[in-house]
C-alpha cells in the first residue's frame, strides 16, 4: 500500500500523543481519518485538526474494552466512510505500580485496553480486508513487548501478547494467500508523550519525540513493514543481548538504568 491518498484510515487512542499526530501525518498524506478515543473533549480538537487538513474526517467517542461499542463504531464507520483501508490499533495505558502492589482489576484494565480493545478493532475490521484482499493493520506495542522491566509487569504482559498475536496473525494471513493485506508491529521505546512521565531513561537512550514515531508508522504503513523497532539500533541490540545467560543480561540491563528506570515514574493523568 503505498499511495495514502484518498484512503480511509481509522486510528484509535488518537485523543493525544502520537495517536494525534498520526492523525495529523496520514491526513497529510491526503487520507481520509477518523479518530476514537474516550476523551471526547480531545477528540473534537483533534477532529478540528485533521479537517483543517482538507480530508474527510469523523470522530468516535469510544472506550475499546466495550465489544458492543466497538462493533457500534464500526458500523458507523462504514457509514460515514465505506471500507476501511488502514486500521491503527494504538490506544494504550501505563499504570506502573510493582506486581504485588497491583490489583487483579488494574492487572485486567491493563489487559482489556492494550490487548482485547485491538483484538475487538481487528475482529470488526480484517473481514473486511479479507473481503477486498487488501488493507493495513497496525498494532502499536511497545519495547515492553520484547523486554520484561521492573513495574511493568501488567503492561508488558499486554504488549507481549500484542507482539505474539500480530507475528501470529500475519504469517496466518501470508499462509492463507494475503499477500495485499499487510500487518505490522510497532514497538518504540519510552515516548516523549507523557504517559511515562518520571520514568528515567536508560543510558544513552533519551526519550523518543512523538514526532518522530508517528512518522515513521506512517512510513511502515507505506512500504508494508512487519516490524517497527525504535530505535533500530537499540531494539536489536537488545534482542541480541537476551541471548546471554539471564544474570549476565540482568547486570548490563541493571548497569543501564534498565532496574530503577520506573521507580519514579508518575505518569500522565487522567
Amino acid at each position: 500500500m503505498k499511495p495514502l491518498n484518498g484512503r480511509n484510515v481509522l486510528i484509535t487512542g488518537a485523543g493525544s500523543g502520537i495517536g494525534r499526530l498520526m492523525a495529523h501525518h496520514f491526513a497529510d498524506e491526503r487520507a481520509n481519518v477518523a479518530v476514537v478515543d474516550i476523551n471526547a473533549k480531545a477528540l473534537e480538537a483533534v477532529e478540528t485538526e485533521v479537517r483543517e487538513r482538507m480530508v474527510h474526517t469523523a470522530s468516535y467517542q469510544c472506550d475499546i474494552t466495550d465489544q458492543k461499542g466497538v462493533s457500534r463504531v464500526a458500523a458507523q464507520f462504514r457509514k460515514d466512510f465505506g471500507p476501511i483501508d488502514v486500521l491503527v490499533n494504538n490506544a494504550g495505558t501505563v499504570i506502573g505500580k510493582s506486581f504485588c502492589d497491583l490489583t487483579i482489576e488494574e492487572m485486567r484494565r491493563t489487559m482489556e485496553i492494550n490487548y482485547w480493545g485491538h483484538v475487538y478493532f481487528t475482529k470488526e475490521f480484517l473481514p473486511d480486508m479479507l473481503s477486498r484482499k487488501s488493507g493495513a493493520l497496525v498494532h502499536v506495542a511497545s519495547s515492553s513487548g520484547l523486554l520484561g522491566m521492573p513495574q511493568l509487569s501488567d503492561y508488558a504482559a499486554s504488549k507481549f501478547a500484542e507482539v505474539g498475536f500480530t507475528e501470529s496473525l500475519r504469517r496466518e494471513l501470508k499462509k492463507s494467500g494475503y499477500q495485499d493485506i499487510s500487518v505490522t508491529v510497532v514497538c518504540p521505546y519510552y515516548i516523549n508523550t507523557g504517559m511515562f512521565k518520571g520514568s528515567k531513561p536508560l543510558l544513552f537512550n533519551p526519550f523518543l519525540e512523538p514526532g518522530h514515531v508517528a512518522k515513521k508508522i506512517v512510513a511502515a504503513v507505506k512500504q508494508g513493514k512487519p516490524l517497527v523497532l525504535l530505535p533500530p539500533v537499540n531494539m536489536y541490540s537488545t534482542m541480541l543481548l537476551k541471548l546471554l545467560p539471564a544474570g549476565i543480561f540482568d547486570t548490563i540491563l541493571k548497569l543501564s538504568g534498565g532496574m530503577d528506570s520506573m521507580d519514579s515514574f508518575v505518569g500522565r493523568k487522567s
